[in-house]
């Protein structure tokens, strides 16, 4: 039996976490029929285009810890995975177990991880990134898998000062590995082996991973497709639809500050003001871009681990603006949501885009893809309405 076109591989790095457990199971809940809330181009305008059938892909990934079937049960008690799709599902879980590759940590983990990623770990860089990509060919290698795509869902990375050689665009990144670091990116690595393998690659976090120069033009030589970077699901999301709104009513907003509560694995690692910079800068970032013309605009950003609320996570902002003849009035809203099941969605969106592109023979930054990020690859746009315009087009170009 020949390759099936419709048969692709999902390699998720972080594969055992909360927002990968909720990929897998809301695969298999739209196979069960479930609607596709919160999934973009499921959207009906959309429906006649060539589209990677979700039901058909097969979840494979890297992870330096933890168990499926833990993260799974976490889900439910706290109610983002119904109880009974959790339990249906425990032998797929099961087989994901046994093909789970370890992962490559941060040296700084090394006491926290399993025996096959400290092993990693040992690996110079080089060879690290021939691991993930030997990891690549033995899933691809599975009967009627067609294609691939990787898209990483680590927690966030620890900021870290990259060697000047990697800015050059010109620069051959594997042979940068010979001499690269020890504590060199690890979504760097991740990206590479995607690349190298012709698998377009997905950043869903603050991590540089695709936008380092030497990595994104060898992505563009290569003629693969690369998305990014940090999934906007939550009060980024609500920043970039709202600011548009004070901009074009031409409201001078003077303040702006936003407070984040976060309870899972992701909120703990930001904990770490090594880990949290990437992602205060890409919040508050995207603010002065839209809100040009709001001279002396004060904003600000803070996130506090809560470990009582698990997955779901909570901001709540203050706006305060300006309007006619000087009046000044404020804006203050809430945000409560579960930051797996609205990043999920996403996730399955995204992989479905790129390798969109992918047949359209579109490699380097996907900048159409710019509504789903906070910091997004080849475009400096963060206005939500335009992105989702940006899309809009590409995707009318392609019917």
């Amino acid at each position: 039996m020949g390759p099936d076109p419709q048969k692709t591989g999902l390699f998720l790095v972080g594969v055992r976490g909360a927002i990968a457990t909720t990929v897998l199971h809301g695969i298999e809940a739209l196979r069960s029929g479930s609607p596709p809330t919160g999934m973009v181009t499921a959207a009906p305008e959309w429906k006649d285009l060539p589209w990677a059938d979700v039901e058909r892909f097969q979840v494979h990934g890297w992870d330096v810890a933890g168990d499926c079937n833990r993260a799974a049960a976490d889900l439910a008690r706290i109610g983002v995975l119904p109880q009974d799709l959790v339990e249906m599902t425990g032998a797929l879980r099961d087989r994901l177990e046994l093909s789970i590759a370890p992962g490559v940590p941060e040296p700084e983990d090394a006491r926290l991880v399993s025996e096959g990623s400290k092993d990693r770990l040992a690996l110079s860089p080089g060879d690290q990134v021939a691991a993930l990509r030997e990891d690549l060919r033995e899933w691809m290698s599975e009967p009627r898998m067609h294609s691939g795509v990787v898209v990483y869902l680590a927690s966030a990375e620890r900021d870290r000062e990259l060697p000047q050689e990697w800015l050059d665009p010109e620069a051959d990144p594997f042979e940068l590995l010979i001499g690269a670091p020890a504590d060199l990116s690890r979504s760097v690595m991740y990206a590479l082996a995607a690349i190298a393998e012709g698998m377009p690659f997905v950043n869903f976090t603050p991590a540089p991973g695709a936008a380092v120069p030497a990595v994104a033009a060898y992505a563009k030589r290569q003629g693969v497709p690369v998305l990014g970077n940090d999934g906007k699901t939550g009060e980024t999301l609500l920043k970039t639809s709202l600011a548009p709104m004070f901009r074009d009513r031409r409201l001078n907003v003077m303040a702006w500050e936003g407070y984040n509560m976060l309870g899972n694995k992701d909120g703990a690692a930001l904990e770490d003001p090594e880990r949290v910079k990437g992602k205060m800068t890409n919040k508050d970032g995207v603010l002065h871009d839209i809100l040009k013309e709001s001279a002396g605009m004060h904003s600000g950003v803070s996130i506090n681990f809560v470990p009582s609320l698990h997955d779901w996570k909570t901001a709540m902002d203050y706006i305060h603006f300006e309007g006619f003849l000087g009046a000044r009035m404020s804006l203050q809203f809430t945000w409560h949501g579960s930051d797996s099941a609205l990043a999920a969605p996403l996730v399955l969106d995204l992989a479905r885009l790129a390798l969109m592109a992918q047949e359209r023979g579109e490699g380097g930054a996907l900048p159409a893809a710019a509504a789903f990020f906070k910091n997004p690859l080849g475009v400096s746009e963060h206005d939500f309405h335009r992105q989702m315009e940006m899309l809009r087009s590409w995707l009318a170009a392609g019917k």
